[in-house]
């Protein structure tokens, strides 16, 4: 039974619409009630895409008034075979069956709720159309079984939809604010250039550049040594960066022979030179792993850069300069690292292509 499949509702008049009871006037006319809410569903359905349908066992004034009033897609009167009749509507408008819910509540109802994907009654429906449906609903005929059958099928997602807007706009609003706060924080935007400068020296001396991180930071940290090694927006020449979380065959190795402590340390011991430059990416600052290899590289007179979150962490006792992202949140943490690692690798881009010239622009 999949709410979300739906393209047709399809409902009884009698005991439905309306509850079954008959008032006369003095002129002998028969009157029946409908519940407004009912009424303002329709266009709630058909705003959604969804078409709407009257299948009535009765012929009278009442029935026809209705149609005038609701206009509904489809519209059957004093019929009793109500089964051949949705049937019908399913071959002519190529809806599955299986897509149609169904609302009735008598005994004319029973095998067309069979038949269909979401067969419906009210709570005072007889016993045996109780039995045979997929879902009772907790009001009455003709106190708004349209209405509540609506919610039914679209008030959740109504709300789950409200929901994730607003987690939508949060995390955008959140990532506005953490932006703002680097752009007015004049000590982060001289340390950002700091380390491109520092970067640039290190590079054009022969030096390289090493990265490490973990889980998303690792993936930062291939990204960053990616766009140094191709190209960021300019041609020009290869720069020599490294990503130590690449080869599994070492990480698994150095985890397995010593410790995953260990794991970019061993390798900053094989690969690091004077001169050459470290960078560790972590949100919390506390990561072992990259804190031994921030020890590593300075036994080896290497430079050291740390990229973090606003907390007081081991690595940035240990780095020589260290990009604080001014936030506590792991996901705006890291948005900021992917976003100042590129400002980084466009600063020193355009200091190589001062030297080598300007090239084509970068691939998009």
């Amino acid at each position: 039974m999949d709410v979300n499949s739906i393209k047709a509702v399809i409902t009884d008049i009698d005991g439905v619409l309306t509850d079954g009871r008959v008032m006369l006037s003095d002129g002998a006319e028969m009157n029946k009630k409908v519940c407004f809410k009912d009424l303002d569903t329709i266009s709630l359905l058909h705003n959604k895409g969804i078409k709407f349908g009257i299948i009535s066992g009765e012929t009278d004034r009442f029935t026809n008034a209705l149609n005038e009033k609701l206009r509904p897609d489809y519209f059957y009167s004093g019929c009793k075979e109500k089964e051949k009749a949705v049937e019908e509507i399913s071959y002519k408008e190529n809806i599955p069956l299986s897509a149609i819910c169904y609302i009735g509540d008598g005994k004319y109802d029973i095998e067309t709720i069979r038949t269909v994907g979401i067969g419906i009654c009210p709570a005072d429906a007889i016993k045996e159309v109780k039995q045979v449906a997929d879902i009772v609903l907790e009001c009455n005929g003709g106190d708004g079984c349209l209405s509540a059958v609506y919610s039914l099928l679209f008030g959740n997602q109504s709300e789950k939809n409200e929901s994730l807007n607003n987690i939508v706009i949060s995390d955008l609003l959140e990532h506005k604010k953490t932006v703002d706060s680097i752009i007015n924080n004049y000590d982060l935007r001289d340390k950002i250039y700091a380390v491109a400068e520092m970067i640039h020296k290190s590079l054009k001396k022969g030096g390289q550049i090493l990265l490490c991180g973990n889980g998303g930071s690792a993936a930062d940290a291939q990204h960053i040594a990616t766009e140094f090694v191709s190209r960021f927006y300019h041609e020009r020449k290869a720069l020599n960066a490294e990503a130590l979380t690449v080869n599994t065959s070492t990480l698994t190795a150095i985890g397995n022979d010593y410790s995953f402590d260990r794991v970019f340390a061993r390798q900053v011991e094989a690969k690091g030179r004077p001169g050459d430059i470290l960078i560790g990416i972590s949100t919390s600052g506390e990561s072992k792993n990259i804190i031994e290899a921030f020890e590593a590289a300075r036994k080896l007179n290497m430079s050291t850069i740390a990229f973090t979150g606003n907390k007081d962490c081991t690595m940035k006792h240990l780095t020589d300069i260290t990009i604080d992202i001014p936030s506590a949140e792991t996901p705006r943490i890291q948005e900021m690292h992917i976003m100042t690692g590129h400002i980084i690798c466009e600063i020193v881009e355009k200091e190589f292509v001062s030297k080598y010239g300007k090239g084509r622009q970068k691939d998009v």
